[in-house]
């Protein structure tokens, strides 16, 4: 999966390993000219081998400053353009989405995927690109330049590299479970945390307060024990590293010393080969630090790749041409329609049939949980029906995509969500080159144009993330509005109502009716007033349309529909009878 975003990016992660490369030689150059000043300059008093290689050195210096710069910027173009590339990629699968496939995930986990896994990655791949590849490289440049300088010498050196690298293995593979636990330990903590921040209200109210400070504690002592684990383990690494780098230096002196005297080995040589091999063993101690990126990147990328590869469950089927050549036809229709949500197979929905044409208005009640909700879902396609099928203006709505399902149907949902950003930003995603006259004609038919132009704002009014500086009434005829600023065939107005006070709610049903006139209405509702004037009220009552007609024939005919009445009339004469008790007291 990196292979196939990273070829988009090859060309600066050429440049970047070029550079790199050079910033590494030009690094290694530096120990290796200061050889020839202590041999050739110092011990020969030649000020002129001095002055060359000094200059040499600087020079070198110069183009290690540089192409450092040089690479840290390929480097950056190239992880930043790779994490683009992924969350762009993890973005738009999932939005595109049906609630099916969806249900694979949670939301929060696609948050967490979306952003923490793929900066794991990102690290992965700058780690990778810039300290690993550099880090090796030096290595064995360093190897390499030691044998060119003494065979003897760098013998020992590269005797003492294989110990130390596999000491910094065994200790890395040790800590590996432990930072393995110390994650499990964060995502406890987390949930704790955004469940208790989310609930607060809920905490408070059933003085759950010391329960939950207690499992907050406990996640937090978890995670705090396994980080200390971990980190006593790899503390180890950096003086044991220390200790060898050390004996190894003590040996190169001796055995150095030795041949000194004996004029087989110059002082610059000595003093160049314990440079290579502090370099080296320095090297060896970061490569160590940084191997435990790779698991827990392996896991990142794992579940990156899991959502890449999640293939959508509801496939766009081949349109019928039976269907096809009734295209003109401005009506949905439901035809036998039985639907049971996965993988269970209990049919909650059994033998809907009925059909909705451009121009009238039709309504769907029923009590909570009786399958309204769910009719709209399929609808939208959000789910395949398990038998039957689903016509939206002569097509079967399964050969249709997402798109062309929204340019055909607005659906106004029960549970409103605003975007944070100003009303006209709001009311602008459902068309977004609306003019503000536009925007002010349907705020003024949810009656919120007037709330509004009190403001100091007017349409720049700002909505706080979650819309808390607005009602839950605001919040639903803000949603209303958004909704009937939108050109389709169809509305579909999912009760969406029920924040609304019954003098508030007749107004508006009053302007839609006049605003759409000519397009197929839905009103899905609980609520008996809501849905009374509708040409033909459907009844729905354990996933079965038990009564149709109008609101004087139902009352008269469907017994589940006059339960319904009977139930939300002792609701208010309930009610009434509660204020008039406490206008007395």
């Amino acid at each position: 999966m990196l292979l196939a975003y990273a070829k988009r990016y090859l060309k600066l992660i050429i440049g970047q390993l070029f550079f790199a490369t050079v910033w590494v030689a030009s690094q290694l150059a530096i120990p290796r000219l200061m050889v020839d000043i202590i041999d050739y300059g110092i011990l020969l008093k030649d000020l002129n081998q001095i002055m060359n290689r000094g200059l040499l050195m600087l020079l070198a210096t110069g183009v290690n400053i540089v192409s450092l710069l040089i690479s840290i910027y390929f480097l950056t173009r190239a992880t930043a353009g790779i994490s683009k590339d992924l969350r762009g990629d993890l973005f738009e699968r999932v939005i595109d989405w049906s609630k099916e496939t969806r249900g694979s995930f949670s939301n929060s986990t696609l948050i967490t995927r979306t952003v923490n896994d793929v900066k794991q990655v990102s690290i992965l791949i700058d780690m990778s690109l810039r300290k690993i590849f550099t880090l090796t490289i030096t290595v064995i440049g360093a190897v390499i330049i030691s044998f060119s300088i003494d065979v003897k010498m760098a013998v020992i050196i590269l005797v003492i590299i294989p110990v130390i690298f596999i000491l910094a293995l065994k200790l890395t593979t040790k800590a590996l479970p432990k930072y393995s636990r110390i994650r499990k330990a964060i995502d406890q903590m987390n949930q704790r945390f955004r469940e208790n921040v989310t609930g607060i209200r809920v905490v408070k109210a059933f003085n759950k307060s010391d329960y939950e400070t207690n499992m907050f504690q406990k996640a937090t002592k978890e995670a705090c024990e396994a980080n200390i684990e971990a980190e006593s383990t790899m503390m180890l690494l950096s003086p044991l590293i220390l200790l060898f780098t050390n004996i190894l230096i003590l040996i190169m002196l001796y055995v150095g010393g030795v041949r000194a005297e004996l004029g087989t080995i110059t002082v610059g040589a000595l003093v160049g080969l314990i440079e290579y091999a502090i370099m080296a063993l320095n090297n060896i101690q970061q490569f160590a630090s940084i191997i435990t990126i790779f698991p827990r990147s392996k896991v990142s990328i794992d579940r990156i790749q899991e959502v890449l590869a999640k293939e959508e469950v509801l496939q766009i089927k081949e349109a019928n041409s039976d269907l096809t050549e009734k295209s003109t036809e401005k009506t949905i229709r439901f035809e036998n329609v039985d639907f049971c949500y996965p993988p269970s197979c209990m049919d909650l929905l059994k033998n809907i049939t009925f059909e909705l044409n451009k121009g009238e208005i039709k309504a769907l009640i029923g009590s909570t949980g009786s399958g309204k909700s769910t009719i709209v879902r399929l609808m939208m396609r959000d789910y395949d029906v398990r038998h039957g099928q689903i016509t939206c203006n002569g097509h079967n709505i399964a050969s249709l995509a997402n798109t062309e399902i929204n340019q055909i149907i607005t659906h106004i949902p029960q549970t409103t969500f605003l975007f944070s950003g100003t009303i006209r930003d709001n009311i602008q995603t459902g068309k977004k080159d609306a003019t503000d006259d536009e925007i002010w004609e349907v705020l003024d038919m949810v009656q919120m144009g007037d709330f509004f132009r009190q403001t100091e704002e007017g349409l720049d009014f700002h909505i706080a993330q979650n819309a808390v500086n607005l009602s839950g009434g605001q919040k639903q005829r803000i949603s209303i509005a958004r909704g009937l600023i939108r050109e389709s065939d169809f509305y579909i107005f999912d009760d969406c109502f029920s924040a609304l006070d019954y003098s508030t709610e007749k107004k508006v049903r009053q302007a839609i009716r006049q605003k759409l006139s000519d397009k197929g209405i839905l009103v899905i509702a609980q609520r008996v007033a809501t849905v009374k004037d509708a040409a033909e009220i459907l009844v729905i009552d354990h996933g079965k349309i038990v009564g149709r007609g109008s609101h004087p024939e139902l009352e008269q005919t469907c017994k589940v529909y006059q339960e319904i009445i009977t139930s939300q009339k002792s609701l208010n004469t309930g009610n009434k009878n509660a204020d008039k008790q406490f206008e007395s007291v």
